[in-house]
């Protein structure tokens, strides 16, 4: 129960506070109850009635100028906040700051006017760009913005789709890797390399770079499992479907993924977690954060993570270690300098799983769905260094500076056996091939921009002008042993031979240099009211260098590509049709230069190719709920795609050609956020088509190019709290779903594998205000099937049997 006071204020001041009634003499007796995290859920709102809402459920009394509240919007609340920092995250945006009083009062003024304003601005949404969008303890599976185009923007703002993975939606879900993360997101799918590690597609194309706090690294040479590391330290996961080439240069219509870390923290909280699961899965994780000095001026972070797996696959396991630490410092008050370092240490042999093969007819085996097809002493160790450093200078309210650097280091050191080819049709046996890989890779990127508002020509525009540069040298090498041996696929000897008993059939040694920098520039210029014209370009330089020799037979080769002033264009108009509702278009250009190489280990020639987009996004509920509609088409020339008929001689894998002219153009429909009070929702429907538009061979034109992405793709996740106030159970159900498979094999069956759909669950219960326990079931009605298929009928992944995971969580 709550009432609104008038007495002890002037006259247009508001009160609003809880009659604590019975609650009183408890909260007396343990302390001060204003200073103790509460678990809180409160839904988007008009500011006024969710400020009485949480004077309701936490005591507080708030004094306010009732004609401030007028019109502003308060944004979800869904977590654990002391009283105080839920009083500040609902605040965010309105221009207002809140001054304590005496205990648990809080009176709600203006944000002060720096020296020399003569007008208050809003300090997080000002023409459509926001100052900040953490997603963390957001409590919310929608994000109130992205950094993908330099500068945090709404989402509705900017014209491409953009999808923005949560906090909230990878603790609910249990998402901690990257890998996970990815394979949760609409329009993204991820293919499993035989050798270790995951290629990331969007739209039929691939990615070969991440972002890392916006800045872009290539990622695509690193073997192992790269994208396995844990997400524990990320505060969500940025992706975009659709060219990339404005910020990142060389590139394909895939889009980009921008991994953005969490941050020090300003007030002191410790969270701890302890996880068990199916096939002896044990795991822990302390994340501990706050104010390092009594102004608050220097906050800190540090996060570990352990994890020891088993698997359903016979003897597939894995031991992973992941730390992270980060400080940022208030150098001045218009001056912000942050650090952070992250290691991982993966060692395992879950990377390595070459799946099961078929038969030569591309029928399936039916072998067990724990069939490993490999040897059992496979082994690979990873490790992993991140080292960051940024810093931001504000000039005035709508001036900032900001520059962003990272190195990587990262080190990969396997040996393996593992069954490769078909099996012949009534046969029961494939050979097999051995590896002993020794890579390393240094990996170091800068950004620098300027970005503020202006008025020109009578409009008002927002400009972003900067440079980025990034460097990758890798020194690689492997040790081959080419069907040394022979696996029974209905009876695999784990125990194998050593590779060490036999003769190499190759030793490879390769080395690569490849540096990219650019100059970029975005205009948004405010035609009217409504419509915002988007106009940008890149002037882009590449360069690449490399070389390798076989010890064996003493083949050697080298090959360099230099790019110089590519110019990319980019264009898009925003068309406000509501304040909750806007229309875009959008066109941009992409060039790539290929590092692939044909049977000759020959470099390709570059891609090239334009992507159009049109759409319709929506922030609904005050912004609790982001959703979009996207039509789009890509068309690409040059694109490397495998030659099934090459040898293996392109690092230990098949070769590449040239493909011609190719097209993929599809629809995308997307919800992320809050539909009803405690009922959250994220996920999206995909349809996508391809097709060759020319190609060296005829009788390709007209067939896809890429026969592993699905023509039809859902990703969805729901997660409720029971009604009634503060209620303890969450209920979690989600749904990952793709269309029939084919492939271009020609003995294909038409499909190799039916549509199919996997079920998760959640149910959750807060134990008390510290703790709470989780239990996620992954594939919840045991659905057998393969998560990929090779083209060539090699390599079948077997999709996760179900299996369960109960985490407990403390936060302090």
């Amino acid at each position: 129960m709550h009432r609104l006071h008038h007495g002890r204020l002037p006259a247009r001041l508001s009160l609003i506070a809880l009659c604590l009634g019975l609650a009183a003499p408890a909260w007396a007796q343990t302390g001060s109850p204003l200073a103790s995290p509460l678990p809180l859920s409160i839904s988007a709102q008009p500011l006024d009635k969710a400020l009485t809402e949480l004077a309701a459920k936490t005591g507080l009394l708030i004094g306010v100028d009732s004609s401030l509240l007028a019109g502003k919007q308060a944004p979800a609340l869904n977590g654990t906040y002391t009283p105080a920092t839920a009083l500040d995250k609902l605040l965010e945006g309105s221009g207002l700051e809140a001054v304590s009083q005496d205990g648990n009062e809080y009176t709600l003024r203006k944000l002060p006017l720096r020296q020399g304003e003569a007008t208050l601005v809003p300090v997080t949404v000002s023409a459509g760009v926001l100052r900040e969008v953490t997603t963390e303890g957001s409590g919310s599976y929608a994000a109130r913005g992205s950094t993908l185009f330099k500068g945090a923007q709404s989402l509705k703002e900017i014209p491409q789709s953009v999808t923005v993975i949560t906090r909230q939606r990878m603790d609910d879900q249990g998402l901690d890797t990257l890998t996970e993360v990815l394979e949760q997101t609409p329009g993204i799918t991820l293919r499993k390399r035989p050798n270790g590690g995951n290629d990331i597609y969007s739209r039929g194309f691939l990615t070969e770079t991440i972002q890392y706090d916006g800045i872009p690294l290539s990622r695509y040479h690193n073997w192992g499992n790269a994208l396995a590391a844990s997400a524990v330290h990320l505060d969500r996961v940025e992706v975009l479907r659709g060219a990339q080439g404005l910020l990142e240069g060389a590139g394909s219509p895939a889009g980009a993924v921008n991994l953005v870390r969490k941050r020090g923290l300003a007030e002191s909280a410790l969270t701890v977690e302890g996880r068990v699961g199916s096939w002896d899965h044990y795991g822990t994780r302390l994340d501990v954060g706050g104010p390092l000095n009594r102004e608050g001026t220097l906050r800190g972070r540090a996060v570990l993570d352990y994890e020891d797996k088993q698997s359903f696959l016979d003897t597939v396991w894995d031991r992973n270690l992941n730390v992270y630490a980060a400080l940022d410092l208030d150098a001045t008050p218009d001056t912000t300098i942050g650090v952070g370092v992250a290691h991982a240490r993966l060692k395992g042999n879950s990377a390595l799983n070459p799946g099961v093969p078929r038969y030569a007819d591309g029928r399936d085996l039916g072998l067990p769905r724990s069939a490993y097809v490999a040897a059992g002493w496979n082994e690979a160790d990873r490790r992993e260094t991140q080292v960051f450093l940024d810093l931001e200078h504000r000039f005035s309210e709508h001036w900032k500076l900001k520059a962003t650097a990272a190195y990587v280091r990262e080190n990969y050191d396997a040996v393996e056996s593992h069954a490769n080819g078909r099996v012949a049709v009534g046969g029961s046996t494939v050979s097999g091939v051995g590896y002993a890989y020794d890579d390393s890779a240094t990996s170091q990127g800068l950004d620098i921009h300027l970005s503020g508002k202006l008025r020109a020509l009578g409009l008002a525009h927002e400009v972003v002008i900067g440079g980025n540069y990034a460097k990758q040298k890798r020194d690689d090498g492997y040790v081959q042993y080419w069907n040394y041996t022979t696996y029974d696929v209905f009876n695999p000897d784990h125990d194998t031979s050593h590779l060490s008993a036999y003769t190499p059939s190759d030793i490879w040694e390769q080395q690569a240099d490849t540096t990219q920098k650019g100059l970029y520039a975005l205009l948004r210029s405010h035609l009217t009211e409504r419509a915002t014209l988007v106009l940008g370009g890149r002037a882009s330089w590449y360069e690449f260098n490399d070389m390798g020799i076989s010890r064996v037979d003493g083949y050697t080769f080298s090959s360099a590509k230099k790019e110089s002033g590519e110019f990319t264009p980019y264009g898009g108009l925003v068309y406000a049709l509501t304040p909750q509702w806007s229309a875009y278009a959008s066109y941009a250009e992409i060039f790539n230069p290929q590092s692939a190489t044909d049977a000759q280990r020959r470099m390709l020639e570059p891609m090239t190719g334009t992507h159009y987009e049109l759409g319709v996004k929506g922030e609904l509920f005050g912004g609790a709920l982001n959703t979009s509609l996207a039509v789009y088409r890509a068309e690409q020339k040059n694109r490397a795609v495998t030659d099934y008929d090459s040898p293996m001689a392109c690092g230990g894998w098949y070769c590449s050609r040239a493909a011609g002219k190719v097209r993929s153009e599809g629809v995308e429909i997307e919800a992320h956020g809050e539909l009803a009070q405690g009922w959250q929702i994220s996920g999206g429907y995909t349809y996508g088509r391809n097709e060759y538009l020319d190609d060296v061979d005829p009788a390709q034109v007209g067939k896809p190019f890429d026969y592993l992405a699905p023509r039809h793709m859902l990703r969805l996740w729901s997660n409720y709290r029971l009604p009634g106030e503060l209620h303890p159970w969450q209920l979690g159900l989600g749904t990952t779903y793709r269309s029939k498979q084919k492939t271009s094999s020609s003995t294909m069956l038409n499909p190799v594998q039916g549509g199919y759909a996997i079920w998760n669950a959640r149910v959750a219960y807060q134990i008390d205000k510290t703790w709470s326990a989780a239990l996620n079931i992954e594939n919840l009605f045991d659905k057998k099937y393969y998560s990929s298929i090779a083209d060539n009928y090699f390599y079948s992944h077997v999709g996760n049997p179900r299996n369960f995971l109960l985490t407990v969580r403390g936060s302090f």
